[in-house]
């Protein structure tokens, strides 16, 4: 009978590996976007060669896309976290 314990071990060994892949993804790129998302609020636009209409039509852009890449950013890391808190390996009870 021990090799059927081997299968439902690999496979949760499989399992926890590729949770920890989807994490990692997650998180990795969450911070990317929070990252591109802070830079287009924070920093202004160069508006080299453009008029005015244009120059307020840039930074409005990238002001609002800004604000939706910071949002999907931080819910990616949400999202990462609580599936790392859901999938990380518990310790056993205590007899």
């Amino acid at each position: 009978m021990p090799m059927s314990s081997l299968p439902s071990s690999r496979g949760a060994t499989l399992l926890r590996a590729a949770s920890l892949g989807l994490v990692a993804g997650l998180l990795l790129g969450g911070l990317a976007l929070l990252a591109l998302g802070v830079r287009g609020v924070f920093l202004p636009r160069d508006c080299a060669g453009l008029s005015l209409p244009e120059c307020q039509f840039e930074q409005e852009t990238a002001r609002d896309l800004g604000r939706v890449q910071t949002l999907s950013g931080g819910a990616l890391i949400a999202l990462g976290s609580a599936l790392f808190a859901l999938t990380r390996p518990r310790a056993p009870p205590e007899p």
